[in-house]
């Protein structure tokens, strides 16, 4: 599988209700990214819980990868 991520986009959320955002890891509450998947430009979301607010590349591609296999096998 070809996987080029072409962009990636941290989202934050300030867990107390009110209270400004902040770009830190502590209001970290997902990432999108999108990436061009053998030649298909794919949009990924993935929650805190699924992506680590410190990912490399690395960890992104995984991610995908997986996501892609995960959907492939529940068609």
């Amino acid at each position: 599988m070809d996987i080029l991520i072409k962009s990636s986009a941290i989202q934050f959320k300030n867990p107390q209700i009110g209270q400004p955002t902040r770009a830190v890891a502590e209001h970290y509450n997902g990432r999108r990214i999108t990436a061009l998947v053998d030649g298909e430009e794919k949009l990924f979301r993935f929650r805190k819980d699924e992506l680590a607010f410190n990912a490399d590349e690395v960890d992104m591609e995984a991610a995908i990868e997986q996501r892609v296999l995960d959907e492939q096998e529940s068609q």
